[in-house]
């Protein structure tokens, strides 16, 4: 559930096939929970775009979210793995926020999220292992024609259920190592094969000696969304730098990028 590792992994052509299977045990499973969903498996061609190069400062772009999933027929899946359920920016809030971009950016095409929660947030589950919301009429009770939608997952009430789902979502909050579903183990083998190369990654390693700096409530902002809060372990004069940026509206992605570049220099 690591953001940079995810972004890493599925910046891999080779992995896109693994985030496909692993969303779509997820969208199965609901569909399960609730059979009159009209949410549909992710098929065809895709293509899956993450942050990572933003992360690493490499190119120019604005912030995404960790990741996107583009079928040939232009529809569009953001999925979004959520440690922590109290951040800085409530999830109710932030997924809405992304939900708004992600369909003023489709064109009239499907622009689904999915959100893997790691903590249930009350606010969006009200107990349940799934919600789903779309956009429906209070006087008809009718849909509207277009079908995005916000799911949310519980993968703590997922993970103590015996199947596939829920084998997967033990995996992911790190509750097993070596699943026993075929699925799972097909998603584990991409996820080792891809830490492998993770570990031993330059650019890996800088992005993570920068972000390790940075502390907010016991967890490396740095991985999330960049320097959020700008508060140091040591209290460098980076943090108090990050820390006014942070103050004064700087988007926390660019206040990392900032310091990168800052940390580049210097060591020139």
């Amino acid at each position: 559930m690591n953001d940079i590792f995810l972004n890493y992994t599925f910046e891999n052509p080779e992995h896109w096939e693994t985030l496909r299977d692993a969303t779509n045990i997820f969208i199965g499973r609901f569909k399960q929970y609730q059979p009159e969903t009209d949410v549909k498996p992710i098929e065809g061609a895709i293509q899956v775009r993450t942050q990572f190069k933003h992360l690493l400062g490499n190119d120019n772009t604005t912030k995404d979210q960790d990741l996107k999933i583009t079928e040939v027929v232009e529809n569009s899946t953001y999925v979004e793995f959520q440690n922590r359920a109290k951040p800085d920016i409530p999830v109710e809030i932030r997924s809405v926020q992304y939900f708004g971009l992600g369909i003023g950016h489709s064109g009239g095409k499907l622009a689904n999220q999915i959100w893997l929660l790691a903590s249930d947030v009350k606010a969006v589950l009200h107990g349940e292992m799934f919600t789903r919301y779309i956009l429906k009429d209070e006087v008809t009770g009718k849909n509207h024609p277009a079908k995005s939608g916000i799911m949310y997952v519980s993968l703590s009430k997922l993970s103590k259920e015996e199947s596939v789902a829920g084998e997967l979502a033990s995996f992911l909050l790190g509750k097993i190592a070596e699943p026993e579903y075929e699925a799972v183990k097909k998603i584990a083998d991409a996820f080792k094969i891809s830490f492998k190369s993770f570990k031993t990654d330059k650019d890996v390693a800088k992005m993570l000696s920068l972000a390790e700096r940075y502390m907010h409530d016991g967890e490396v902002i740095g991985m999330e969304k960049g320097v959020e809060k700008g508060v140091a372990i040591g209290k460098t004069e980076l943090a108090n730098e990050a820390r006014e940026l942070y103050e004064k509206g700087v988007d926390p992605q660019e206040i990392l990028r900032m310091i990168m570049r800052q940390s580049d220099s210097n060591e020139g």
